[in-house]
């Protein structure tokens, strides 16, 4: 549902001229003022929980002074902080865990450079850790933060009284709880709403109600620092692009970088959307522990610190494949391209008539342009660029698009395959985008996995490449190799563009039952695929003989929906064929549909299949296709019960 949501938007959005989002200066932003000219910086306690304390505050403190000057500067204390009970009415610390106080604590970082941060709940008691929230205290409260010189309030919807609220839906209550306390707090200190509940919609009121931030969530979910939940939230946060601005910024949650979850590259693209999106750039990781790679590049910094506090929108997106533009303050742009897909894919964008000075801010790379912004962009990785008009005599060469494998049709989001021993061909390509100037002594090369044969089929040197203009090499590859997913490198002067090659051997001619092959991807609910057993429990290898209403078989798949098992076909197969079922080792219960996929379509479905039916034959016509999955859908119900089975399922091919 997300997914097609956020393609009608980018739909609508493709339909704008894009020269003039990308060039043409937004003159009411430009006249915006607000207490903070950009999005707060800093790091959160977030990751240690109720392990909190003053200790591990101020350690995170001194690690902050090399972040410091690049605008990291608020210390974020995330609950677990507070007393049990209040202390003459006032709020308190904890003894334990805040021994010195918050004041002195406050002072410490004050003396530092930085400033100090604290959660509280607009509810009767704090999110975690026990202590009183602020409800019907808002101005003791405020006065308190105050007078220990608290920068900084993040304002958790935690144990909310919605009885007290007669008549009144959640928004109301929480414009009725949030104003007062930010009254309270004057317009000195941040005020961070964190009403993650996305039916209080902040995005509609937050900035009326003088809020620093304000979260984007549909519901109450902190990020959990994963490529597909970033990438969910970053969606969220750009469908509220048009309340956002200087002063009152979306917030879509922690920067990740330095925790697991996430690549390296999709750290950066993290990064890189944050930055386009005037996010708050608040660490979850330690100071000490996050990359400075990619937490303090001040370039990138700049674009989201900048004076404008715009927040980046869309020029061009068709769902996997990104272009967002954000104007700078002293007229440049930035231009990210981003690539969602599993697959490298050129992104693209007109600047409009003119010339151009383009740099990458993550590599630092000048070149220039006549209009065209392109790159290969590789899967789940961003681009990020500062473009500024400049004249004929900008000395820097042009802009260069150096692609490898490129995609063989539109929305190609697989990798390339190469089966064992089988010869293979992969090509590169360099484009001369900027067309600014003639490219000379182009030479391409490549460097293969051990073991691996590869050569050029075609001259991978050209002496001379005209404005505008491709050279195209032909490579021919044989791979050496088991299946799995591997790396081809190819070079061109400085760039570097990187073929990722899957290697699978297809099934061999005949029919072949589906178990007797490996898979190239798996998914499954609960325990792993199991091959001629169903599903079993959650370990591997304790399946049982796979039973649909009493008939036993003896090959099949046994899983727990929702799964999805993708096999490589090479375009040589042209049926599939499975006897679908709930096993009966759960009884009666559960429900599911089977479907088969070839490619991007779906080709079978069987229909609701339940624990009291008997197994429903399907039959699949997957000619051409060089993928074929297998899929297994929850039936509407809970997931508990569907322990799924692809009973004798066969593939037949030429």
């Amino acid at each position: 549902m997300l997914k097609t949501a956020f393609t009608r938007v980018g739909a609508a959005l493709l339909a704008l001229p894009l020269t003039a989002a990308l060039l043409s200066p937004p003159e009411a932003a430009a006249t915006a003022t607000a207490p903070l000219t950009a999005p707060p910086m800093g790091w959160s306690t977030r990751s240690l929980g109720c392990s909190v304390s003053e200790q591990s505050v101020r350690q995170a403190a001194d690690a902050m002074a090399s972040l410091a000057p690049l605008g990291y500067r608020y210390v974020i204390i995330d609950d677990c902080w507070l007393a049990a009970q209040r202390s003459g009415g006032k709020l308190a610390p904890d003894a334990t865990r805040f021994p010195g106080g918050i004041a002195g604590l406050a002072s410490y970082l004050h003396s530092k450079g930085l400033k100090l941060g604290l959660s509280l709940s607009a509810g009767t008691t704090a999110c975690s850790g026990g202590g009183p929230g602020s409800y019907r205290n808002e101005a003791a409260d405020a006065a308190q933060i105050k007078a220990w010189g608290v920068d900084y309030v993040k304002y958790d919807w935690c144990n909310i009284p919605t009885a007290d609220f007669p008549g009144k839906n959640v928004q109301q209550i929480a414009e009725a709880l949030y104003r007062p306390m930010r009254q309270a707090l004057g317009q000195d200190i941040v005020f961070a709403m964190n009403n993650e509940d996305g039916s209080t919609v902040p995005w509609l009121w937050g900035k009326d109600a003088g809020a620093t931030t304000w979260r984007t969530n549909v519901y109450n979910k902190p990020i959990n620092g994963t490529y597909p939940d970033m990438v969910a939230i970053w969606e969220f946060n750009q469908l509220r692009a048009e309340y956002a601005g200087p002063g009152s910024w979306a917030d879509p949650d922690l920067v990740q970088a330095g925790r697991t979850g996430m690549t390296e590259t999709e750290h950066r693209t993290q990064m890189t959307l944050w930055a386009m999106a005037a996010a708050p750039l608040i660490l979850q990781t330690p100071p000490q522990q996050a990359p400075a790679s990619i937490v303090a590049n001040p370039k990138v910094i700049a674009v989201n610190q900048d004076p404008l506090g715009v927040h980046g929108t869309f020029v061009k997106t068709d769902g996997w494949y990104h272009v967002l533009a954000k104007p700078l303050a002293n007229g440049d742009r930035a231009i990210a391209l981003f690539n969602e897909s599993d697959r490298a894919a050129v992104i693209s964008a007109r600047l409009g008539s003119g010339r151009y000075r383009v740099e990458e801010l993550w590599t630092g790379e000048v070149s220039s342009t006549t209009g065209e912004l392109a790159a290969q962009v590789p899967a789940h990785a961003a681009r990020l660029y500062r473009v500024a008009a400049t004249d004929a005599d900008e000395q820097a060469p042009p802009l260069v698009t150096f692609e490898a494998d490129p995609q063989k049709f539109p929305g190609d989001d697989r990798p390339s395959v190469l089966e064992p021993g089988v010869p293979g061909e992969i090509v590169t390509r360099v484009t001369n985008t900027g067309a600014t100037a003639a490219l000379r002594d182009i030479e391409v090369t490549a460097k293969a996995p051990q073991g691996w044969t590869i050569e050029a089929g075609t001259p991978a040197r050209t002496g001379l490449l005209k404005p505008g203009k491709t050279f195209t090499v032909r490579w021919n590859v044989t791979a050496t190799a088991p299946p799995g997913s591997y790396e081809i490198e190819f070079r061109q002067g400085e760039r570097t563009a990187t073929a990722v090659i899957m290697v699978a051997k297809g099934p061999g001619p005949g029919t072949t039952y589906v178990s007797d092959l490996e898979w190239t991807a798996v998914k499954n609910h609960f325990g792993p695929v199991e091959k001629d057993t169903s599903n079993g429990d959650q370990a591997g290898g304790d399946g049982r003989p796979i039973t649909i209403e009493g008939v036993r078989y003896a090959k099949g798949l046994g899983a727990h929906a929702p799964a999805d098992i993708e096999y490589y076909t090479g375009g040589r197969c042209t049926t599939v064929q499975f006897f679908a079922g709930i096993d009966d080792e759960v009884g009666a219960n559960g429900s599911a549909g089977f479907e088969v996929w070839a490619d991007g379509g779906r080709v079978a479905y069987s229909g609701l299949i339940t624990g009291s039916m008997p197994a429903r034959k399907v039959t699949a016509n997957i000619e051409g296709a060089r993928f074929v999955r297998l899929v297994a859908t929850n039936g509407g119900d809970n997931a508990y019960y569907d322990h799924v089975d692809f009973a004798d399922a066969t593939i037949t091919c030429t």
